[in-house]
């Protein structure tokens, strides 16, 4: 199941660690973290998840009880981050929609 978490996620990273409009939290490469993503913007995590829902995708927004270790690097936790998970039914369809997705709103 790692594996192909992994395959699925690292696109997901390239994507955003190349846009200056979004910054990603933690590592880079796939198979150096969770499958659970955390992008920082200048658009408040919620409000960006509630740009994505109507496209289908399903994220969360805001501070995710982790208000240390976002200010910790920089995030107000009042701003929050916008997060997406991966799990073994993750397909590669929903991660090209997702990318899409970031490309419209962000």
């Amino acid at each position: 199941m790692r594996a192909h978490e992994e395959a699925l996620l690292q696109p997901l990273l390239d994507y955003v660690s190349a846009k200056n409009s979004v910054r990603l939290l933690g590592p880079d490469q796939a198979a150096n973290r969770a499958p659970t993503v955390a992008l920082a913007s200048q658009m408040p995590g919620e409000e960006l998840a509630v740009k994505l829902a109507p496209m289908g995708i399903m994220a969360g927004g805001g501070d995710f009880y982790a208000v240390r270790a976002l200010t910790a690097q920089g995030v107000d936790p009042t701003h929050g981050v916008l997060r997406v998970s991966f799990t073994h039914y993750t397909t590669e369809a929903e991660v090209s929609k997702l990318i899409a997705a970031l490309d419209q709103v962000l």
